[in-house]
């Protein structure tokens, strides 16, 4: 733990982190631009520009309430969303120096308030109307807080035990400290939203029967696609998700000492992490190349500096094995130049080879888990209207990754608040579409 050479606040060490004077230092480099590209690349919609502006003037507290206006889960944002790939990536004073770090300085605000103690926000007046949504991920907890703001009576339905979806479940914990995620959690309930775990609501249209006057849906992908594979019978082969989960409550799996790692996007960058820091060497093998990986660039980057070995262009055709899985059997590709209207194709390269280990990690995307009655599209992703975002049912409504796939969390928090946008819009009489 690094002790803070200058403490802000009586008492308190962090972990890394600004001091005051480091913090007032970097957000001083910012260049306040008029169109501030920070601003416009948050998919959030955070204003980086306003709260950098408030941290330079030593107004921490109006900081922190900036950034949760416009993203309920700012903090628990701050220590997981690739800044670089997004706010940070078109930050004019790289051309001076070096972009403004605004992860940290929001990390910084957010942390304070959390060690200092909670800015208790105004109970707002309520409407009398009653909105349900489905799902505690990040897109359900941005849609909930907006709508209480507006005055709504909102409860969450989960039919997991725990509030926060894929953030508490799946994300390890040495990425995002679990008392970021409770303590936001606990202002959302200081808004007046009410939840209710373990709780499978059934369909939407139910809700909507039982007095709701509108329904969210943000449940996310939580099945795993490509589970398929030749040899996943073993018990050493492990679906991402569930090698992740285990590990967040205290299952975690025997590794062995070699741990191979099927995919290329940040779950798979996750397991990878975690099963390295449990002493196995560990392997990724991605069929394309390493400019088309899914995962954010700081992801890798962490992952390399971890000791995770990359595999580029190798396609998995099995894992090998007796009574137990000892390798995988593997081809190397070569990609053919894309032909517009037809899938890409490849070719292999050489022999088939194996490479031996003792645990194998199937990190190759997530769908849809359940049916909610509601027109899907090919993909089996919740289709809705592009301009309302209201679902194939009347008052029903959706976001997040069950309608356009993965996102990072801070994407997810802005598309449940457009939604509920849309849902206050609906429930004030706009005709719908």
């Amino acid at each position: 733990m690094k002790v803070w050479s200058n403490p802000p606040f009586e008492g308190v060490t962090l972990e890394e982190g600004y001091t005051i004077q480091q913090a007032m230092i970097e957000a001083s480099r910012c260049l306040m631009c008029a169109d501030a590209p920070c601003s416009c690349d948050c998919p959030a919609g955070v204003d980086a520009r306003g709260f950098i502006r408030k941290i330079r003037f030593e107004n921490f507290d109006g900081a922190v309430k900036l950034l949760k206006s416009d993203n309920i889960l700012s903090g628990s944002c701050a220590y997981i969303c690739p800044a670089g790939s997004q706010c940070a990536k078109g930050c004019t004073a790289a051309g001076l120096t070096r972009p403004i770090d605004i992860a940290a300085l929001q990390r910084f605000v957010t942390d304070r308030e959390r060690l200092q103690g909670m800015i208790e926000p105004a109970p707002p007046v309520r409407n009398g109307k009653n909105v349900a949504v489905v799902g505690a991920g990040p897109a359900g907890l941005g849609c909930a807080a907006e709508l209480a703001v507006r005055g709504y009576i909102v409860r969450v339905f989960e039919e997991g035990p725990e509030i926060g979806g894929m953030l508490r479940r799946v994300i390890p914990s040495f990425r995002l400290p679990p008392a970021v995620l409770d303590f936001e959690i606990e202002f959302i309930k200081k808004l007046g939203v009410e939840f209710s775990c373990l709780n499978a609501m059934g369909r939407p249209e139910e809700l909507l029967s039982k007095g709701y006057d509108a329904v969210f849906v943000g449940c996310g992908l939580q099945k795993p696609v490509g589970s398929d594979l030749i040899g996943s019978r073993f018990k050493q082969v492990h679906q991402a998700l569930d090698f992740l989960t285990a590990s967040k409550q205290g299952r975690m799996p025997d590794v062995g000492k070699r741990t191979v790692v099927i995919g290329g996007g940040d779950t798979a960058i996750d397991a990878a992490r975690v099963a390295r820091r449990a002493g196995a060497e560990c392997f990724m093998l991605y069929r394309r190349t390493q400019r088309e990986m899914p995962a954010y660039k700081e992801e890798v980057d962490a992952a390399w500096n971890d000791g995770v070995e990359f595999y580029f262009r190798v396609m998995v055709r099995s894992v090998v094995g007796q009574e137990k899985a000892t390798g995988v059997r593997c081809a190397r590709i070569k990609w053919n130049e894309p032909v517009p209207g037809t899938e890409r194709s490849y070719v292999v390269e050489g022999p088939e080879f194996v490479i031996p280990c003792d645990t194998v990690i199937v990190a190759t995307g997530q769908g849809p888990s359940s049916d909610l009655g509601l027109r899907t599209t090919s993909d089996g992703k919740i289709a809705v209207h592009k301009e309302t975002m209201m679902a194939s049912a009347q008052g029903v409504f959706a976001g997040g990754d069950c309608v356009t796939g993965g996102g990072t969390a801070a994407w997810a928090v802005g598309m449940g608040k457009k939604a509920a946008v849309k849902i206050d819009v609906y429930l004030k009489g706009s005709p719908p579409l």
